[in-house]
């Protein structure tokens, strides 16, 4: 089936809507290409604002397009299904987008049914041909005939409590499954999986981190209301943390200059966790083993400084570790080096294995905890990834083992709340006696501003005696799926 597209992108669209337009290209991006939303749209957006295409309110308009239509994607394409002579996976790509754009307008949004139809179908006759933009069309135009409610009753009689639950909130069946086991793994009750994944669906506020010695958290807090004229508030889980209700944090100065960054509050926990966790002896050699893109290496690195440590931040892939380099700008604590983690330092090493008074590791996972921000990683990975990530894992994990000092703390850090990924990494390690654990909760409690409240129980693994783990979740606390364990090698 033949498809136009731009040769530039986004250039002039004055026969369709322009943030309809613009909201189409960003998700064709993310479908064709593999882009991620929350990187492609603000650059679009940014660009769009230098040729003062868009108003504050397209704008808002076209990431709610974005974002929703991704977010609601595995409803929409259960929906867009039912009206389809054929399966959504053998129709052309680009047709599912234009659906699931105007599907989303007409069941989810307050788009009156005939702007949602009429310009879903410009945006077809302006990229395909003339048979696809009839189809687009006939589809939603049946959606148009839906019943209020309708959608919700056919959801309600899927039979199988899992597919529901999957349809309903747009995850696959295998991750309503692994957030399930996850909850009761970690101590939480199964009962929760409800509200959890309603909360992996609630678009993240903006969070700031405000790196010690560079800026206070009130002065980026006062910058970002006077610049960006967007509520703020102070964090809940750190207390470097600034929360912004919308707005770029590229147009802040502080975050132009490296004095401070875009960062979840469970990502600056976990920083702040491997600075505090107590270890015995000198405390000055810090690594970051897996260190791309930078944000917690950045924060490790602003903490570190005012006690006399240096971090050594290291990515295996050079264009990472470029990406650090330019977000530790203005640290001059810290050495970025690029190798596989797996085998870094050692014997003809100018780190000797036990060299290191803290070792972070915060491992590649399946994401599963951030993907309320990156909604399309949630069809683009599969329960098998798994075997290859938890293999990963074991050797970053066994390697950082090897690099950190008897006595010195090694902090497993990932975005993702998966057994496998998390409690039996830990249990592993815990069987090899080659660590002990230490309470992470209890670490991370004296340095949260409110109580994490966590229920009895949570976060004990086997093998780690009065030691727990600690899992944040977003229905709980407002942040990214954060896992962290605190391990002091024997």
């Amino acid at each position: 089936m033949a498809t136009r597209r731009y040769s530039d992108g986004y250039r002039s669209l004055r026969d369709v809507d322009a943030p309809r337009a613009l909201a189409y290209e960003v998700l064709r991006q993310v479908s064709a290409d593999g882009a991620f939303a929350n990187i492609a749209l603000p650059k679009a957006l940014r660009r769009i604002r230098r040729e003062k295409r868009f108003d504050a309110r397209d704008a808002a308009f076209a990431s709610e397009l974005v974002h929703g239509t991704l977010r609601a994607q595995g409803r929409l394409d259960w929906l867009i299904e039912r009206h389809l002579t054929r399966p959504l996976a053998q129709t052309d790509p680009a047709v599912v987008d234009l659906l699931r754009l105007g599907a989303h307008q007409i069941v989810d949004m307050r788009v009156p049914d005939h702007a949602a139809v009429s310009t879903t179908v410009d945006l077809a006759r302006r990229h395909l041909t003339d048979g696809p933009a009839r189809m687009v069309n006939a589809v939603l135009r049946a959606l148009t005939r839906l019943e209020p409610g309708a959608v919700d009753e056919m959801i309600d009689g899927i039979e199988d409590r899992v597919g529901r639950l999957a349809v309903r909130t747009s995850h696959p069946q295998w991750m309503v499954r692994a957030f399930e086991e996850a909850l009761v793994a970690h101590g939480y009750g199964a009962d929760e999986l409800d509200d959890l994944l309603d909360a992996d669906n609630v678009a993240p506020v903006v969070t700031l981190v405000a790196r010690p010695g560079l800026i206070d958290p009130e002065d980026l807090a006062d910058e970002a209301l006077e610049v960006l004229g967007t509520r703020v508030a102070r964090g809940f889980v750190s207390d470097l943390a600034v929360l912004i209700e919308s707005g770029d944090p590229a147009l802040l100065p502080s975050v132009r200059e490296g004095l401070a960054g875009a960062q979840d509050e469970g990502s600056q926990l976990a920083a702040l966790v491997a600075a505090s966790a107590p270890v015995d002896g000198q405390d000055r050699q810090w690594l970051d083993l897996c260190a791309g893109p930078g944000g917690k290496a950045a924060l490790l690195a602003a903490l570190g400084a005012g006690r006399g440590a240096r971090l050594v931040a290291n990515e295996v892939h050079p264009h990472r570790a470029r990406l650090i380099e330019r977000t530790v700008r203005g640290l001059d604590n810290v050495e970025v080096v690029s190798g596989d983690g797996r085998s870094f330092g050692g014997p003809r090493s100018a780190w000797p294995l036990g060299s290191f008074d803290r070792v972070i590791v915060d491992a590649p996972c399946s994401g599963m905890g951030s993907m309320r921000r990156r909604p399309e990683s949630r069809w683009r990975r599969t329960e098998s990834d798994l075997d290859d990530l938890t293999a990963l894992q074991e050797a970053l994990l066994d390697r950082a083992v090897d690099l950190v000092r008897p006595g010195g703390v090694l902090v497993y850090v990932t975005c993702s709340p998966h057994a496998r990924e998390t409690r039996a990494q830990v249990e592993r390690l815990l069987a090899s006696g080659t660590v002990e654990l230490l309470d992470a909760p209890a670490i991370a409690g004296a340095l949260t501003p409110e109580p994490l409240e966590l229920p009895a129980g949570a976060g004990r693994v086997a093998g780690g005696g009065g030691g727990r783990t600690l899992q944040l979740w977003d229905h709980r606390h407002g942040t990214d799926l954060m896992f962290i364990a605190v391990m002091r090698r024997i």
